[in-house]
Formats: structure tokens, C-alpha cells, sequence
């Protein structure tokens, strides 16, 4: 009889726990968040061809060199001899740019478009020109000036200027009030974020020094003709396309910026939350900063898990996959007419709270989420009374 007694106790717990464990909310992420978390890490790579005869002090010295130079970075190296690896896939780079002599050296995108470094210049020293090469790669003034503010910022607006005065005018206006109606809305979001969206303009004179960081964001090569635009937020990812020219409206930018600080639940196409990366180096300092600001730990495992399970839960919903094809209107189309009505609104416009629950309510595969775990929660408790219910009875006739 005691033992059934005992029974009793970790039974009616183990019902409690149930029961608490059944309130289920929506994320408690948002789309931002998730650009922070190496889940899809896409890295670049970085190829160096060398030969049998080339020098030890050479290999050595880029072994080194590179090692000290991408430590913390999204950048993968790996050093090839082109004598003894003739199959090698990244031999096709090699033969693509016709490369005659070595050492040499790579850059491949995640997307598989390919850059040569020059990392070896004649009548100079090997030492001298590799390290300023391979610094270019994951470092700038541009991306300095994003690092700097990418973790409290809502995200950075890249204006990449071209060649016509009038048009950079045009694009820095819709940019400009792009921004300041996103932050008009801020404190209404779901989640709060410490600074409004932050604009860096990339002129004519500056672009000569961003040639890597302009390669990475797919321009149509470093002398721009026209105005591009492209929006960055967490670890250096670009959300959406590049808008070019007469791309660049308002209406583009207001329907793309709100993404940002939508819940991660909110039904949209996870390619939208895996950008492409721009070439970066991502320190101690900055995860630091991500753990001060954000309120969680990017690189924790646990955390890393959970948002792994975010991106990949949705058998809810149809063709909502990473590689899904559908255009930024078709797949922003259900959210923009609804969320940004800003034209000709007075300037102190803010957001309605049929909005506004309509941003913080959870998705409708949320919604079944609950109502599955409700169902199970009710079985189970069933289950548990029913037994609960038989070891009383069985109480009462032993007594």
C-alpha cells in the first residue's frame, strides 16, 4: 500500500508539468534575430594554387598569413597544387581565368561566382603584397562602419551611387523616408530593437576601395552606372534582392524593410530570413554585443537549435522551402498593402492596433501548433486522470 501511496506524488507531478508545458506562444525571435545565427553559413572559400616547385617559405608564409587573416571570419581557405590535383573542382576557377602562374589565388562565392586576388604582383615581394590582398577580402571602411552599428541597428541601407546626380538624389529620398516611417513603427513591433535603420552611401570615389564588398552584393561591376540599393541586417546577410535604378521605389523599400522586425513565424519564404553574406570578419567583441543587445547567446548551441528548428518547421505551410523561386512581390504582396499605407498620411503617422495585432499575433501554422499540442495535452491528461482515478479506487477497497 505504500508504494501505491508514493505512486500518487510523481504522477500528479509529472500531470503538472504537462499541463504548464502546454502554453505555447508565437517566436519569441524575429526575422532580425535569425540573421545573427550561423544556420546556413554559406561561407566564402578561398583557393590558392600552387606547384611542385613552389618555394616551402611561400606556402608557409600564406599558411600564416591567411590563418591570422580569416580567423573569426566567414571566409574557408584551402591550398591546392595544381600538379597533383588536376581534378580537383575548384581547378575549374583555375582554367576559367587562365591563370599561368602561381602562387594564385580564389575567391569563390557561396553563390559560385569567382574573384582573383592579387596576391602575387611582379618585382615585389610575396609578403608584402599577400597580406593587404587577403585583408581586402573580409575587411574595409564600409564594413566597419556596418559592424559598427549592425547589432543595435535595425539594419543598414547600402546606397551604392552611380554616375547621375539626379538619380542617387531620387534613390537617397526614398531610402531616407523609407527609414524614418520604419521608424515611426519601431516601438510597435514585436520585439524592441535599440536603433532605426542606418544608411551608408557608397559614392563614385569610394567604390574603387569597395571592390570586394561590392563584388559580394553582385553588382554589375565596380564602376556603377546607376543607383543600387541593398539591405543588410544581422551577421552581414542581405535580405532581398538588389534594387537597381528604377527598382529603387517606395514602394519596393516599404515592402521589404518590415520583414526585418516581423516575428520569425510569420509564414514568409525562409529564403528571405538566409541571405546571401557579405565578406566579413565576426569577432568575440561582436558576438559580445549580440549577447548585450539582442538578449541571447548567437553561438549557444541550444539556441542554435531551436531556430535551426524554426527555419525548417513548415509542413503547415506549401512551397515555403529555402529554394523556392517566387518573387519579392508575390511573396511580400499579403503583407505590404496591409502594413504600409504611409502615402500622403500625416508625418506623425502610426501604425493601427488591427496592424499591430496582425504583426505580433502568431502565424496560422503557430495557431496548429497550439491547437496540436492542446489536443495531445488533453489526451494525455485523460490518460493520467483516468489512472489516477483507478489507483484511488484500488485505495479505497484495499481499505
Amino acid at each position: 500500500m505504500k508504494i501505491r501511496r508514493k505512486t500518487i506524488l510523481p504522477v500528479m507531478t509529472l500531470l503538472v508539468y504537462i499541463l504548464c508545458s502546454l502554453k505555447v506562444s508565437g517566436c519569441i525571435y524575429n526575422v532580425r534575430d535569425i540573421g545573427f545565427v550561423n544556420i546556413v553559413p554559406n561561407p566564402y572559400r578561398l583557393y590558392c594554387y600552387i606547384q611542385n616547385d613552389t618555394p616551402e617559405k611561400i606556402i608557409t608564409t600564406f599558411k600564416q598569413t591567411s590563418y591570422a587573416t580569416f580567423l573569426d571570419s566567414n571566409i574557408e581557405v584551402e591550398i591546392i597544387n595544381i600538379d597533383q590535383k588536376k581534378n580537383h573542382p575548384a581547378m575549374e576557377y583555375f582554367h576559367f581565368w587562365e591563370i599561368k602562374s602561381s602562387p594564385a589565388a580564389i575567391l569563390i562565392s557561396p553563390e559560385g561566382r569567382s574573384l582573383v586576388l592579387p596576391i602575387s604582383v611582379p618585382n615585389k615581394a610575396f609578403k608584402e603584397t599577400l597580406r593587404p590582398a587577403l585583408e581586402n577580402v573580409v575587411s574595409s571602411s564600409i564594413r566597419e562602419k556596418i559592424l559598427e552599428h549592425i547589432v543595435k541597428a535595425y539594419c543598414v541601407v547600402l546606397l551604392i551611387e552611380g554616375k547621375e546626380t539626379l538619380e542617387n538624389t531620387r534613390a537617397y529620398k526614398i531610402i531616407n523616408s523609407a527609414a524614418q516611417k520604419i521608424t515611426r513603427i519601431m516601438g510597435q513591433l514585436p520585439k524592441r530593437i535599440e536603433e532605426p535603420p542606418l544608411i551608408i552611401v557608397i559614392t563614385q570615389e569610394k567604390a574603387s576601395k569597395e571592390k570586394i564588398l561590392l563584388w559580394s552584393l553582385n553588382t554589375d561591376g565596380y564602376q556603377v552606372n546607376e543607383p543600387h540599393v541593398a539591405v543588410i541586417y544581422g551577421r552581414g546577410r542581405r535580405i532581398g534582392p538588389l534594387l537597381k535604378g528604377k527598382q529603387i521605389t517606395s514602394k519596393s523599400l516599404l515592402s521589404l524593410l518590415p520583414i526585418i522586425g516581423l516575428a520569425c513565424d510569420c509564414g514568409l519564404d525562409k529564403k528571405w530570413m538566409t541571405g546571401s553574406l557579405i565578406p566579413l570578419r565576426w569577432d568575440k567583441k561582436m558576438q559580445s554585443d549580440v549577447v548585450k543587445f539582442l538578449g541571447f547567446d548567437a553561438e549557444n548551441p541550444m539556441v542554435k537549435t531551436e531556430m535551426s528548428s524554426i527555419m525548417s518547421f513548415d509542413f503547415f505551410t506549401q512551397k515555403e522551402d529555402i529554394g523556392s523561386t517566387r518573387s519579392l512581390e508575390d511573396i511580400l504582396s499579403e503583407y505590404s498593402e496591409d502594413l504600409f499605407g504611409f502615402e500622403g498620411e500625416p508625418e506623425k503617422a502610426k501604425i493601427s492596433p488591427a496592424i499591430y495585432r496582425k504583426l505580433t499575433s502568431p502565424s496560422k501554422s503557430g495557431l496548429k501548433l497550439k491547437i496540436i499540442f492542446l489536443i495531445s495535452g488533453f489526451i494525455v491528461f485523460l490518460v493520467l486522470a483516468g489512472g489516477i482515478f483507478i489507483l484511488l479506487r484500488a485505495r479505497k477497497k484495499l481499505f
